[in-house]
Protein backbone atom coordinates (compact mmCIF):
# COMPACT_ATOMS: atom_id res chain seq x y z
CA UNK A 1 0.00 0.00 0.00
CA UNK A 2 1.15 3.28 -1.18
CA UNK A 3 1.34 6.06 1.27
CA UNK A 4 3.17 9.55 0.47
CA UNK A 5 3.47 11.25 4.06
CA UNK A 6 4.48 14.38 2.04
CA UNK A 7 0.89 14.38 0.69
CA UNK A 8 -0.70 13.47 3.71
CA UNK A 9 -3.22 16.46 4.70
CA UNK A 10 -2.94 15.26 8.38
CA UNK A 11 0.78 15.58 7.73
CA UNK A 12 0.58 18.69 6.13
CA UNK A 13 -1.73 20.35 8.72
CA UNK A 14 0.50 19.28 11.33
CA UNK A 15 2.96 20.54 10.00
CA UNK A 16 2.09 24.00 9.33
CA UNK A 17 0.58 23.85 12.75
CA UNK A 18 3.65 23.10 14.92
CA UNK A 19 6.11 25.33 12.78
CA UNK A 20 3.99 28.30 13.34
CA UNK A 21 3.41 27.36 16.43
CA UNK A 22 7.11 27.31 17.57
CA UNK A 23 8.05 30.43 15.87
CA UNK A 24 4.83 32.24 17.82
CA UNK A 25 6.12 30.58 21.24
CA UNK A 26 9.11 32.45 20.98
CA UNK A 27 7.34 35.44 20.20
CA UNK A 28 5.13 34.73 23.86
CA UNK A 29 8.00 34.28 25.90
CA UNK A 30 8.73 37.84 25.84
CA UNK A 31 5.40 38.25 26.95
CA UNK A 32 5.70 35.32 29.86
CA UNK A 33 3.36 33.41 27.96
CA UNK A 34 2.59 29.80 26.65
CA UNK A 35 1.41 28.68 23.63
CA UNK A 36 -1.78 26.99 25.60
CA UNK A 37 -2.11 30.41 27.91
CA UNK A 38 -2.10 32.45 24.84
CA UNK A 39 -4.74 30.61 23.76
CA UNK A 40 -7.22 30.79 26.97
CA UNK A 41 -6.23 34.34 27.17
CA UNK A 42 -7.45 35.26 23.39
CA UNK A 43 -10.62 32.83 23.58
CA UNK A 44 -11.32 34.82 27.09
CA UNK A 45 -10.72 38.29 25.12
CA UNK A 46 -12.71 37.27 22.10
CA UNK A 47 -15.67 36.20 24.42
CA UNK A 48 -15.88 36.93 28.11
CA UNK A 49 -17.40 34.98 30.49
CA UNK A 50 -16.35 31.25 29.78
CA UNK A 51 -17.08 28.45 31.42
CA UNK A 52 -13.97 25.71 31.66
CA UNK A 53 -15.70 23.82 28.97
CA UNK A 54 -16.21 26.47 26.89
CA UNK A 55 -12.80 27.40 26.88
CA UNK A 56 -11.60 23.87 26.51
CA UNK A 57 -13.73 23.19 23.34
CA UNK A 58 -12.44 26.88 21.67
CA UNK A 59 -8.59 26.18 22.22
CA UNK A 60 -9.26 22.51 21.82
CA UNK A 61 -6.97 22.00 25.17
CA UNK A 62 -7.80 18.76 27.14
CA UNK A 63 -9.87 19.21 30.26
CA UNK A 64 -7.65 18.18 32.82
CA UNK A 65 -4.28 20.03 31.46
CA UNK A 66 -6.76 23.07 31.05
CA UNK A 67 -7.88 22.40 34.73
CA UNK A 68 -4.41 22.87 35.90
CA UNK A 69 -3.46 25.98 33.49
CA UNK A 70 -6.34 28.02 34.74
CA UNK A 71 -5.30 27.32 38.40
CA UNK A 72 -1.80 28.49 37.28
CA UNK A 73 -3.12 31.52 35.57
CA UNK A 74 -5.40 32.68 38.22
CA UNK A 75 -1.78 32.89 40.43
CA UNK A 76 -0.34 35.05 37.95
CA UNK A 77 -3.38 37.07 38.00
CA UNK A 78 -3.90 36.48 34.10
CA UNK A 79 -7.53 35.05 34.68
CA UNK A 80 -10.29 34.65 37.72
CA UNK A 81 -13.24 32.74 38.12
CA UNK A 82 -16.61 34.09 39.03
CA UNK A 83 -20.32 33.26 39.64
CA UNK A 84 -21.39 32.32 36.13
CA UNK A 85 -24.01 35.38 35.86
CA UNK A 86 -26.86 32.53 34.24
CA UNK A 87 -26.10 29.84 36.85
CA UNK A 88 -25.23 31.06 40.28
CA UNK A 89 -23.78 27.03 40.91
CA UNK A 90 -21.50 27.23 37.77
CA UNK A 91 -17.98 30.20 37.43
CA UNK A 92 -17.38 31.67 34.67
CA UNK A 93 -13.49 32.76 33.76
CA UNK A 94 -12.61 36.23 32.82
CA UNK A 95 -9.88 38.06 32.26
CA UNK A 96 -8.23 40.20 34.78
CA UNK A 97 -6.83 43.71 33.60
CA UNK A 98 -3.56 42.31 33.40
CA UNK A 99 -4.53 39.44 31.14
CA UNK A 100 -6.56 42.00 29.30
CA UNK A 101 -3.13 44.36 28.71
CA UNK A 102 -1.20 41.46 28.02
CA UNK A 103 -3.27 40.12 25.41
CA UNK A 104 -3.96 43.51 23.66
CA UNK A 105 0.15 43.63 23.14
CA UNK A 106 0.04 40.53 21.86
CA UNK A 107 -2.77 40.56 19.48
CA UNK A 108 -0.65 42.30 16.62
CA UNK A 109 2.04 39.91 16.45
CA UNK A 110 -0.82 37.05 16.46
CA UNK A 111 -2.16 39.02 13.40
CA UNK A 112 1.44 39.56 11.60
CA UNK A 113 1.77 35.85 12.03
CA UNK A 114 -1.18 35.17 10.36
CA UNK A 115 -0.62 37.67 7.44
CA UNK A 116 2.93 35.85 7.08
CA UNK A 117 0.94 32.57 7.01
CA UNK A 118 -1.83 33.41 4.39
CA UNK A 119 0.76 35.61 2.17
CA UNK A 120 0.43 35.48 -1.22
CA UNK A 121 -3.32 34.16 -0.61
CA UNK A 122 -6.49 36.35 -1.83
CA UNK A 123 -9.19 37.38 0.70
CA UNK A 124 -10.80 34.32 -0.82
CA UNK A 125 -8.60 31.83 -0.17
CA UNK A 126 -8.01 32.71 2.95
CA UNK A 127 -11.62 32.53 4.01
CA UNK A 128 -11.71 29.54 1.73
CA UNK A 129 -9.21 27.66 4.09
CA UNK A 130 -10.65 28.69 7.49
CA UNK A 131 -13.67 27.12 5.98
CA UNK A 132 -11.87 23.94 5.06
CA UNK A 133 -9.85 24.10 8.21
CA UNK A 134 -13.61 23.93 10.18
CA UNK A 135 -14.77 21.73 8.15
CA UNK A 136 -11.42 19.24 8.78
CA UNK A 137 -11.99 19.92 12.58
CA UNK A 138 -15.73 18.97 12.61
CA UNK A 139 -14.95 15.63 10.51
CA UNK A 140 -12.70 14.40 12.94
CA UNK A 141 -15.66 13.98 15.43
CA UNK A 142 -16.57 11.02 13.22
CA UNK A 143 -13.34 9.08 14.04
CA UNK A 144 -14.43 10.24 17.87
CA UNK A 145 -18.11 8.80 18.00
CA UNK A 146 -16.46 5.21 16.94
CA UNK A 147 -17.18 2.76 19.43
Amino acid sequence: MRHDLQESIPYLLARAGIRTGQAFTLELKQHKLTLNEWRVCATLRHQPSQRIGEVAHHTSIDASTLSRLIDAMIKRKLVVRERDSVDARARSLHLTPKGEEVVDRVIPLAQLYERVALAGMSREEAQALRGFLARIYDNMDMLNQRD
